[in-house]
């Protein structure tokens, strides 16, 4: 898949160091319809969307802000919007430069 998101929000990041790959959960409107899924994202694509973040006034710190775990093939971090009240900030436009994958709940 590769399109843009319009009106994207961010619930939950996590990131795996083994893949080096970010699970996004995100709500965005496609049409008229409320759309909740997982982004699979990429370095270069979670970059840009934590500088769309950023750009928001959201700053965000991998050791500061994400919760982290070990596990035995790398740490795991995690990123609950809800919980620092971000998880209404909406991105307009955010078109990953490579191919993502979507999991649809």
């Amino acid at each position: 898949m590769k399109n843009g998101f319009n009106k994207l929000t961010v619930q939950h990041i996590q990131i795996e160091e083994r893949t080096q790959l970010a699970e996004v959960e995100v709500q965005f409107i496609q049409g008229k319809i409320l759309i909740e899924t997982v982004l699979m994202l990429g370095p270069t694509d979670l970059n840009q969307l934590l500088a769309k973040l950023n750009a928001q006034g959201v700053s965000i710190s991998l050791m500061e802000d994400f919760e982290y775990y070990p596990t035995e093939e790398g740490m795991i971090y995690t990123l609950n919007f809800t919980k620092k009240g971000w998880d209404n900030i909406e991105i307009n436009e955010f078109t990953p430069l490579n191919r993502v994958k979507q999991i649809r709940a």
